[in-house]
C-alpha cells in the first residue's frame, strides 16, 4: 500500500493534505478523554494531599489523647551531688536529698608476675574449671581450661573476656618484670563483690583464687565495692546502683559525689511540654483547613468566560466539605465534667477573620489564658482531651474520627479511600475508552488510506489513458 507522502502522486489531487485533515480531525476525538483523565488525576493528586494533611493531624491529636503527655514532668534542681530525670508518672514535689556515698564497683589484683606469658596452671593434671561466682549475678561464670590451655595472665583474661560474664578482666604493666591481673565488676555494690575459684588445678588456684566473703586469697582488693547510700526527705536510702528508680515514681536519681550538705529537687508538671502537644495540635488543624481551601477554591470570573484554571481539584466536592464540618463539629461539643468543657475555655478559639491563604475559622490561642490553665488545673485539662480514652474526651473523639475517615481496612474504607477508588476506577474506565477509540481511529485512518490509494491509481490510470489518446488524435492529425 502506497505511503502518506505518496497519496496522489502523478495526480493533480492534494490527497496527502486532505488525509492529513482527516487524521487531524479524528485524533481531536481523544481530547475529551485526555482531558478528563487529567481532570481525575488532579482529583487522585488532591486527595493524596488531603490524606497526608489528615494524617499529620491524626498524628497530633494521638498525642493529646496520651495520658503520658499529661503526666509529663520536669526536673528542677542546681544540685551538685546528684542528677535527676523523670518519665510519665512522675511524683510531683519538693524532695531533699543528701548523698552519703556512690556506689562502686570491686576490683582485684593479683600478686606482681614477672611475665604476663608464664604458664600459672599445672600441666599433669586434666581439664580444670575456673568459677566467678558474684551474690547478685544469677549465673556464675564458668570457664573450662584444657591441660594444654593458656593459663598465664595474657591467657586468663581472655578467657575471661570472652565468657562474656559480668566481669571485666585486664592486665596491668606496672613496670617491666611488674605484670598483674585486674578483674573488676561491671556491676556496682557489694552483691556483685568476686568469689574465684579453681577446681582441679591447686597451682592456679594459688595464684588467682579469692574469697570475698572471707577476704582470703591470692588476690588483693584494689577498689572495694560499695553501695549507693542517700537521705530522701530524711529517709535513708540504699542501693546497689548509681541508677535508682523504685523510690520516688516516675524519677531516676543518679548520685554522683558526696553531698557537702542538703540538696533540693523540685519535680513539677512540664507545663512546656503539655503546651507544645496543644500548639502542635492547633497548627495542624490550621494546615489542614489551609489544605482544604487550596484544594477547593474558587476563581470568580466575568459571566460567560470560562471557568478560571487555577480553581482547586476538589472545588464543590461534598465529601471533602462533609470531612471539614465533622471535624469543626467536634471543636464546641462539651466534654467531660470537671473544670473545663469547652476549648474556649483553655484559650483556643476560632478565628472569625480570613487568613492570607482565604483561609476562614482557623484556631488562634490566647497564650496567658492556656499557661494559666496548664498551671492551675492539669488535671481538668487532661481529661477534657483525654476522657475516658475510649470514646469520650476531645482528642479521644477526634482520633477516632479520623481513624474512620482514613481507613482502609477492606469492607471499612473511609472516606478518603472510598474517594480515590472511586477516583481510579473511572480513570480505568477512561483508559479503555482511550484505547477504544485510537483502535477505532487507526481502523479509520486504514481505511481512508486504501480509499486514498485506490483513488490515486484509478486517477492515474485515467490521465494515462487520456494522455494516450490524445497523442493519437495529435498523430493522425
Amino acid at each position: 500500500m502506497a505511503s502518506i507522502s505518496n497519496l496522489g502522486a502523478g495526480t493533480s489531487l492534494d490527497l496527502n493534505t486532505l488525509y492529513t485533515q482527516l487524521e487531524t480531525a479524528e485524533q481531536s476525538k481523544l481530547t475529551t478523554i485526555t482531558n478528563q483523565q487529567s481532570t481525575y488525576n488532579a482529583q487522585l493528586s488532591a486527595w493524596g494531599k488531603l490524606q497526608s494533611s489528615l494524617q499529620s493531624l491524626q498524628t497530633a491529636t494521638a498525642a493529646l489523647g496520651k495520658t503520658d503527655t499529661w503526666n509529663s514532668a520536669s526536673v528542677t534542681s542546681t544540685n551538685t551531688s546528684f542528677t535527676a530525670t523523670t518519665t510519665s508518672g512522675a511524683a510531683v514535689g519538693s524532695y531533699t536529698i543528701n548523698v552519703t556515698q556512690v556506689a562502686k564497683a570491686q576490683v582485684l589484683t593479683t600478686a606482681s608476675m614477672a611475665s604476663s606469658s608464664t604458664q600459672l596452671g599445672s600441666t599433669t593434671g586434666g581439664t580444670r574449671t575456673l568459677t566467678i561466682t558474684q551474690p547478685g549475678t544469677k549465673d556464675p561464670i564458668k570457664i573450662e581450661l584444657s591441660d594444654s590451655a593458656d593459663t598465664s595472665l595474657n591467657g586468663i583474661a581472655k578467657a575471661i573476656n570472652n565468657a562474656g560474664g559480668n566481669v571485666n578482666a585486664s592486665v596491668i604493666k606496672a613496670t617491666d618484670g611488674d605484670y598483674r591481673l585486674m578483674l573488676t565488676s561491671k556491676t556496682t555494690g557489694t552483691d556483685s563483690d568476686m568469689t574465684i575459684t579453681v577446681t582441679g588445678d591447686d597451682a592456679l588456684q594459688n595464684a588467682i583464687g579469692y574469697d570475698s566473703t572471707t577476704k582470703t586469697g591470692a588476690m588483693t582488693v584494689q577498689s572495694a565495692s560499695q553501695n549507693a547510700k542517700l537521705t530522701v526527705n530524711n529517709i535513708d536510702i540504699e542501693r546497689q546502683s548509681n541508677s535508682i528508680t523504685d523510690v520516688l515514681p516516675g524519677v531516676t536519681l543518679s548520685p554522683k559525689s558526696q553531698s557537702t550538705a542538703d540538696e533540693t529537687l523540685e519535680v513539677s508538671r512540664a507545663t512546656d511540654a503539655n503546651k507544645k502537644a496543644i500548639t502542635d495540635w492547633v497548627s495542624a488543624y490550621n494546615s489542614l483547613q489551609s489544605t482544604i481551601n487550596s484544594l477547593t477554591k474558587y476563581v470568580a470570573v466575568d459571566p460567560g468566560t470560562t471557568q478560571s484554571s487555577t480553581n482547586g481539584p476538589l472545588i464543590g466536592d461534598s465529601q471533602v466539605r462533609s470531612v471539614q464540618s465533622q471535624l469543626r463539629g467536634l471543636l464546641t461539643e462539651v466534654q467531660g465534667s470537671g473544670a473545663y468543657k469547652l476549648m474556649s475555655q483553655l484559650g483556643i478559639t476560632q478565628d472569625p477573620t480570613i487568613a492570607a491563604d482565604g483561609t476562614l475559622g482557623n484556631l488562634k490561642i490566647d497564650d496567658t489564658k492556656l499557661t494559666k490553665a496548664l498551671t492551675d488545673n492539669p488535671e481538668a485539662i487532661q481529661d477534657y482531651f483525654v476522657g475516658d480514652g475510649k470514646t469520650t474526651g476531645f482528642a479521644t473523639q477526634m482520633n477516632n474520627t479520623l481513624t474512620t475517615m482514613l481507613s482502609t481496612t477492606t469492607g471499612k474504607e473511609g472516606i478518603v479511600q472510598n474517594a480515590k477508588d472511586g477516583i481510579n476506577s473511572t480513570l480505568k474506565t477512561l483508559d479503555k475508552r482511550y484505547d477504544d477509540m485510537q483502535a477505532s481511529i487507526d481502523a479509520t485512518m486504514a481505511r481512508y488510506k486504501t480509499q486514498f490509494t485506490n483513488l490515486s491509481t484509478l486517477v492515474n490510470k485515467l490521465t494515462n489513458t487520456s494522455n494516450y489518446l490524445t497523442q493519437q488524435f495529435n498523430s493522425s492529425s
